[in-house]
């Protein structure tokens, strides 16, 4: 284990984010065990019940989590917030210090899985992001401590929360250099989906004050705003001058994302022309991520799509390639129906574009391929 910890990237940043991102970590370990008091019987039923509706969730939506995280590193390989806080937030409003932390370690576990993902989530990162909710916990925790009528706390607590939290977030990235990064998570675009969860975590704080059951109905809420945020990265903008993903960047993204949907297809387009790439980013159908197979063309991964409808795109793209004279192979593999890795899919997607390439070379004078 210290062999590993060693070996972090942590360590070859520059001395001044070390050190803030250590004083972060101690920060939030003071600040979890600063107040231990006593704690109740009640106390500790609510905390076990955030916590496994936090675990809950996390197991129910870790494919599609998978999948969006892998989806976004090319487009935007920090800023992934998810719906944890629903819970976490919860917790810094009805429960002591060290219950909150718990409940918030206990939903880091959980969620590692899914943002394991190779070429974006390590280790040191994931901690200082924990160590963050659990700062950002205290502030929102110290504001219902505050003489203040309680809606009035509440929503003081629910912006603290989001604000200590992306300043933890912002600190390590000017630290580390890291301004495009930083650019990025100061758009307020890419706030949509955490100003949505805190909605959802006060609405979790009224409904547990209410009746302590009807915290669950928060799980069903939080897995519907997941598979629509998933939804809305399956998709590139309507670009047509859209660039490929380097070979190496998009066999990264293909890997998790079929590993982590049950349903999910491989396109193949063997050409190099220019005009491919801009009809497969005006076409709109569902092209996720497109990737530059070297010389072979491209590859196109195609999320949450079944082979009866890879076929019906690959049919449609042999049409619109051939009314624009692009002379160009098109061969679709799915999952399951062809293997259920990436590897499995490009092998049969390989195939079927030597298959189809061996068929018509006889006839290579008659234009492009049908």
């Amino acid at each position: 284990m210290v062999k590993a910890i060693s070996a972090w990237s942590l360590w070859r940043t520059s001395r001044s984010a070390i050190i803030l991102i250590i004083a972060v970590d101690l920060a939030a370990l003071g600040a979890a065990l600063a107040s231990p008091g006593a704690v109740t019987q009640s106390e500790l039923g609510t905390a076990a019940l955030l916590a496994s509706l936090s675990i809950v969730y996390s197991r129910f939506t870790v494919g599609w989590e998978r999948a969006r995280r892998a989806l976004r590193q090319e487009k935007l390989p920090t800023l992934c917030p998810n719906l944890l806080a629903t819970w976490t937030f919860a917790a810094a409003v009805l429960l002591p210090m060290t219950l909150v932390a718990a409940v918030i370690v206990a939903a880091a576990i959980a969620e590692w899985p899914a943002r394991n993902i190779a070429g974006q989530a390590t280790p040191h990162r994931y901690v200082y992001s924990t160590a963050g909710a659990i700062l950002a916990a205290t502030a929102a925790h110290g504001c219902m401590a505050l003489a203040l009528p309680a809606p009035l706390a509440l929503a003081l607590a629910a912006l603290s929360y989001m604000a200590v939290g992306l300043a933890a977030v912002a600190l390590a990235m000017l630290s580390a250099g890291q301004r495009q990064a930083l650019r990025l998570l100061l758009k307020a675009e890419s706030h949509k989906l955490e100003v949505l969860t805190i909605a959802l975590a006060t609405a979790q704080v009224q409904l547990i004050t209410l009746h302590i059951p009807l915290a669950w109905l928060s799980l069903p809420a939080a897995i519907v705003i997941q598979r629509w945020a998933v939804q809305s990265d399956l998709h590139v903008a309507d670009d047509p001058t859209i660039r490929p993903m380097t070979e190496a960047a998009w066999l990264t993204v293909a890997r998790e994302v079929v590993a982590a949907c049950p349903v999910t297809a491989i396109m193949r387009i063997q050409t190099t022309d220019p005009a491919a790439v801009s009809l497969v980013a005006r076409m709109q159908v569902g092209c996720d991520a497109i990737g530059a197979m070297g010389k072979s063309g491209l590859a196109i991964l195609l999320a949450d799509c079944p082979g009866a409808n890879a076929e019906s795109l690959a049919m449609r793209m042999r049409t619109a390639l051939q009314q624009r004279g692009v002379s160009a192979l098109v061969a679709v593999a799915a999952k399951p129906r062809d293997g259920h890795t990436s590897a499995d899919l490009l092998a049969v997607s390989e195939a079927e574009l030597i298959t189809r390439a061996a068929a018509r070379r006889p006839s290579e004078s008659l234009g492009p391929e049908a």
